[in-house]
Parts: structure tokens; C-alpha cells; sequence
């Protein structure tokens, strides 16, 4: 048997590399690469986060990455040809940088500088300027194309937002909308203390509670269990919420993080389910939280749960004023659900504010987290599953808890809405338990049915009436 010699060896190797480089040249040559620094305008502080999106008719769909710690982007691999570069980042006027040319074998150095949008008490009047066109559903959002004459506020009935307490034991906080509505009876509405819907331009600040348990969910599964429905006024909305604490996630505010995503409601034309869960660094002594809409951006919002015996109308954050503080431990979160109706595009819907003491005899201090509107989701099947979840465990206790503005979700539909979140979430033994007790609920629910129940012609502004 003949060997080879070395040097022929060599030659061959050579041969072969050569050869797969000419194979491999014709490729590499029809592509680029784009890397630069994005930093903040007034002082050009590198800028972590900031999302670098590549739009070109020659990319079959748009490219993003972000920047790291240093400010810094690659897009590498871009085929040959004519890009748009856009970059944001949450609190920051968006830049576009057009006609961006990729050519073969080349890098392109391409730098950004964000200008921070400025936030005064009222955070939303410097935002009005930088608000993008209208959108349709199909990027991102549903908005209605071409509103229509007279709609959202020229049309808010009158109980949106006054209450009183009507026939509640002292400390109850039971809460019953005023009577005397041509929309709305007292004996219309059976729930128990079920939140009003409120309009912006009356009110558009909204805070609640950070005390929340499981207690409530944990009776209502042992009542089921049991073969019987639990008291309506034993449900609490916000107990169900938090017994399904979504997974890690969200964008820094101070010492917190906050995770917010929405979409379409289901149940309510025209609204926007929005999930707002808080989560703690490290312990704190006190915090209190509020949401407040942007009155441009919002026409109206009912928070879903947490209703609170206070018929005062809260007050802004300021110096002066501090939320009912609570107590939280490290890692703790609190989750709570909104029903939001948008009025027009903008950039944020709203901001949250948190005030906060480490310990004893220590300052307040303030942290805040804009609400952009590309957390809101054009469908609920885009929206993450733990969104979903939440919003599923909401509607299960406002239909238990006798909630009119579930009127045109029925038990067969909420199921299916359960069985949605798919695999492998509905296989968890605590999501699977939930499915279950939905289930039993449907068939132990013979309650007489409220007026409209079955969703024709309802007007999801209003409650029903009973006709007399």
C-alpha cells in the first residue's frame, strides 16, 4: 500500500480550503454588517436597552437587537441593500436614521443619540408632540381607524363616576352606584362592592390597595369542591389575581420591577384588558402605588377588584400627598387588572408611580414607570399566557362575585378561554385546578341571569337595564 507524501498532503489542504473558500465567497460578499454606540443627547451616556430595529424591502422581516451595557449594537449578516433604523427606548423621543446603505463585505458605523422626554407632574403634555400616526390593528394596536361622531365621552352616562354606599353595615366597604340612573337601578346591580367604570376627564388617577392574599380563592375551591358556590361577597377579584403570579419579568423602575401587558377585552367592546404587576428588589417598610391615564391617550379605566371603601377621589403623588403604605417583603409581587378604554395613539397611556421608605423614620422616595403603548396587544392570542391567565382568573371571580360587566361572558366561553392558554400552562397542577373549578361552576350556577346576559346589542359602556 503506497502512502502519500507530506508535501502532497499539504497540497491538497490547500486545494480543498481554496476551494470552499470560492464556494463560501459568493455569500459572504452579498452581505454587511451595521454596529454603532446609542447614547443619551444631553450628557452621551451610553444607553443600555434601547432596541435597534433594520427595516429593508430586501429582509423578509424587520431585524432588532439591543444595545448591551456600553451602548453598543451589531447587525451582522444584512443582505446587501437600502435600510431604515429606528431606535427606542422607554422615556426617550425615538430616532430614525433613513437610506442606510449595506454593502457587501463592509461594516457601517451608524451612532444614535436618544433625547430623554421630559416628565413634569403631569407627565403627558410633553409627550402629546412626539405621539406616532394612527395605527390600525395590524401594528400592534387596536385603535378605531375613524372614530365615530358623538362616541367615548360625549356619551358617558352619568353613573360613571359617582357612588354611594347603599344598605352596606358600617365597614363593609360595599359599594353600589347611585341610584335613580335612567340607566341603571339599584336592584339592577346584585354585585357586591364591584368597581364603577370612571371617566379620565372626572378622574384619572387610580390607586389600590397592596394588601392581597389567596384566602378568598382558597374558599371559593373548597366550597366547589363541596358542590356548592361561595357567597358573592366572600369573592374577591384581586385574591384569585395574585394566587397566579405571572413569571419574572418586566422593565426597571428604582428598586422595582414593573411588567405590564394588555389586550382587546374579550367581554367588553372597545376596552383593553391591561395586566399591572409590581415586584420588589429588596424589603421595604412602606409603598403605595397609583396609575395615572393619560386623559388624551384614555377615555375611561375600571380597575378590576381591589374595591376600596374610600369614595374619595385620590390625589396625585406630590410632596406633599403619600398613598396608604404597606409593607413588602423582597421578591414579593402584587398584580392587578384594568379595564382600559383608549381615545387616541400615543406613545404612553399612563404612568406608574410608587412611593417607598426602606426603614423607619427615612424619607419617601419616588419611583415612576411610563406606560407605552406597545405593551397593548391587537389580540389576545398575542398577549403572553400569563397575561392571560391572569385575566381568565379575574373573569372566573367577577362572574362568581355576580359582576355585570361580565354580562357577555358565559361559563362555556370562559372555559374556552381557559383551554386557550394551551400547552404546557393548562398542564400546571395550579392552572389545571382552575380549568376544573371553572368548569364545576358552570354546572352549580343557576342563578337567574341578568338582563343582556346573552351579549346582543349590549352597549359596553353601560349596565344593563332591567326594562321596567
Amino acid at each position: 500500500m503506497s502512502r502519500v507524501k507530506p508535501s502532497m498532503k499539504s497540497a491538497l489542504l490547500r486545494s480543498l480550503c481554496g476551494v470552499l473558500l470560492c464556494l463560501a465567497a459568493p455569500a459572504w460578499a452579498q452581505v454587511g454588517e451595521v454596529t454603532g454606540v446609542v447614547s443619551e443627547a444631553q450628557d452621551a451616556r451610553p444607553l443600555a436597552g434601547v432596541k435597534v430595529h433594520a427595516a429593508s424591502s430586501v429582509l423578509p422581516s424587520p431585524r432588532t437587537v439591543t444595545t448591551d451595557e456600553r451602548g453598543q449594537y451589531r447587525l451582522t449578516s444584512l443582505p446587501v441593500g437600502l435600510y431604515t433604523l429606528r431606535f427606542e427606548k422607554e422615556s426617550f423621543q425615538p430616532v430614525t436614521r433613513e437610506g442606510v446603505r449595506v454593502e457587501a463585505g463592509r461594516t457601517l458605523s451608524v451612532a444614535a443619540a436618544l433625547q430623554a422626554l421630559p416628565v413634569s407632574h403631569h407627565p403627558f403634555a410633553s409627550l402629546t408632540p412626539f405621539a406616532p400616526p394612527l395605527r390600525l390593528e395590524s401594528d400592534g394596536v387596536a385603535w378605531m381607524a375613524v372614530p365615530r361622531a358623538g362616541d367615548i365621552r360625549d356619551r358617558a352616562p352619568p353613573w360613571a363616576l359617582p357612588q354611594v354606599s347603599l344598605l352596606a353595615t358600617e365597614g363593609s366597604g360595599e359599594r353600589r352606584y347611585v341610584p335613580g340612573s335612567k340607566f341603571l337601578r339599584d336592584s339592577d346591580l346584585r354585585g357586591h362592592g364591584v368597581n364603577p367604570t370612571i371617566d379620565t376627564e372626572e378622574e384619572n388617577a387610580s390607586t389600590y390597595p397592596l394588601r392581597v392574599s389567596m384566602a378568598s380563592y382558597a374558599l371559593t375551591r373548597g366550597h366547589l369542591e363541596r358542590d356548592s358556590l361561595p357567597a358573592e361577597e366572600a369573592v374577591r377579584v384581586e385574591d384569585f389575581v395574585n394566587s397566579f403570579s405571572p413569571k419574572e419579568g418586566g422593565e426597571d423602575a428604582g428598586p422595582f420591577i414593573v411588567d405590564v401587558e394588555g389586550f382587546p377585552s374579550p367581554s367588553r367592546k372597545g376596552y383593553h384588558v391591561v395586566r399591572v404587576t409590581l415586584r420588589t428588589r429588596a424589603a421595604f417598610s412602606d409603598v403605595g402605588v397609583q396609575l395615572e391615564f393619560d386623559k388624551r391617550a384614555v377615555a375611561r379605566y375600571r380597575l378590576v377588584g381591589y374595591e376600596n371603601p374610600s369614595a374619595t377621589p385620590p390625589e396625585p403623588l406630590g410632596d406633599d400627598v403619600t398613598p396608604d403604605p404597606v409593607p413588602l417583603s423582597a421578591g414579593a409581587s402584587v398584580t392587578a387588572i384594568y379595564e382600559v378604554k383608549l381615545i387616541a395613539p400615543a406613545i404612553a397611556f399612563g404612568v406608574l408611580r410608587i412611593l417607598y421608605e426602606e426603614g423607619e423614620n427615612t424619607m419617601w422616595r419616588r419611583a415612576h414607570k411610563l406606560l407605552p403603548s406597545s405593551v397593548l396587544r391587537s389580540s389576545m392570542a398575542r398577549a403572553s399566557a400569563d397575561t392571560r391567565l391572569t385575566y381568565v382568573a379575574a373573569a372566573f371571580a367577577e362572574k362568581l362575585r355576580g359582576s355585570p360587566w361580565t354580562r357577555s361572558l358565559d361559563w362555556t366561553r370562559l372555559h374556552a378561554l381557559w383551554q386557550d392558554l394551551g400547552e404546557p400552562m393548562v398542564s400546571r397542577p395550579d392552572v389545571a385546578s382552575l380549568g376544573t373549578l371553572i368548569k364545576k361552576a358552570g354546572t352549580l350556577d343557576t342563578r337567574k341571569e341578568r338582563p343582556g346576559a346573552d351579549g346582543a346589542s349590549l352597549d359596553p359602556d353601560l349596565l344593563p337595564s332591567s326594562g321596567r
